[in-house]
C-alpha cells in the first residue's frame, strides 16, 4: 500500500491506526475490542520505516545513528504506563485515548521528515528501478 515509501507508508499506517483508536472509542462491546486490537495491527510495519526515515541521511553517522535509535526505543517504557495511570483515572476504554495521540505523533512525524529529507537531496518518493534505494 506504500509502494516501497517509507514516509508515505508510516503515515498511511499510523491515519489507519488511529482511526481504528478513535473507532474503538466510539463503539461498545466486542465491536470496541474489534478496533483496537485492529489497531494494534498496523504497528508492524511502523518500525521498519521509522528505522529507515531515522537513519537516512547520516552518512559516516550511520552506525551510530542505528545503534543509538535501538538503545533508545523508550515506548514500551513510558506508554504503557501513562495509559494505565488515564486507565485508573478515566476507565480502560477512554485509556486509548494515549495511542491515537501516539499515532498522531508518528503521522506528524513522517510528513515532517519527509520535507526535512528531500531538503537534503533524500527523496524517497522516487525510488530507482535497478537499485530499489533512494535517489
Amino acid at each position: 500500500m506504500g509502494n516501497d515509501k517509507p514516509a508515505r507508508t508510516l503515515m498511511l499506517f499510523s491515519g489507519l491506526g488511529m482511526a481504528m483508536m478513535i473507532a474503538g472509542l466510539a463503539l461498545d462491546g466486542q465491536w470496541a475490542v474489534y478496533a483496537f486490537v485492529s489497531g494494534g495491527l498496523f504497528c508492524s510495519i511502523m518500525w521498519p520505516c521509522i528505522f529507515a526515515l531515522s537513519i537516512a541521511g547520516l552518512g559516516k553517522y550511520t552506525n551510530q545513528g542505528s545503534s543509538l535509535l535501538v538503545m533508545m526505543i523508550l515506548g514500551g517504557a513510558i506508554i504503557p504506563p501513562l495509559q494505565g495511570y488515564l486507565a485508573d483515572l478515566a476507565g480502560i476504554q477512554m485509556s486509548y485515548w494515549i495511542p491515537v495521540a501516539c499515532f498522531g505523533f508518528l503521522a506528524l512525524y513522517a510528513w515532517r521528515v519527509k520535507s526535512i529529507l528531500m531538503a537534503q537531496g533524500i527523496h524517497y518518493d522516487q525510488l530507482s528501478d535497478s537499485q530499489n534505494e533512494p535517489v
